[in-house]
């Protein structure tokens, strides 16, 4: 594996267990893996443990060889919104029979995310009549 293909692996799920452990701290069910909160933020340990390992001893595991910063900061744009991208297809489709839509209530932004799946939100907002 290349070295950038390496950064960009492990800069993907460090942002993918940190969204996953922000969602679990702040209740938002829409874009969990799991519904249960605590179980949630375990998951996004068990996916930031590696990541960071890695990051905290890259040196030793790659001697010669280094991402430059421009290349750096292209490859963490890249991976953070994949991550993003990659949660909310993710947990539309784990969550989609889980979660139900609340019709009498409007709710926008991310506090939508905290009953509806990211898809269930798009179509709450877009696709209902008023």
């Amino acid at each position: 594996m290349t070295l950038s293909n390496e950064y960009f692996l492990l800069a993907f799920l460090a942002a993918i267990s940190t969204i996953q452990f922000a969602a679990g701290h702040g209740g938002f069910h829409g874009l969990m893996f799991s519904q249960n909160p605590a179980l949630n933020k375990v998951l996004a340990i068990l996916i930031a443990t590696p990541a960071m390992a890695a990051f905290f001893t890259w040196n030793a595991h790659n001697p010669v060889g280094v991402v430059e910063g421009a290349q750096q900061a292209g490859l963490f744009s890249l991976a953070s919104f994949s991550a993003v991208t990659t949660v909310l297809l993710l947990s539309s489709i784990l969550n989609r029979n889980k979660l139900t839509i609340v019709k009498n209530r409007r709710l926008l932004g991310l506090e939508a995310l905290k009953t509806m799946t990211f898809f269930q939100a798009v179509k709450a907002r877009y696709f209902w009549k008023r």
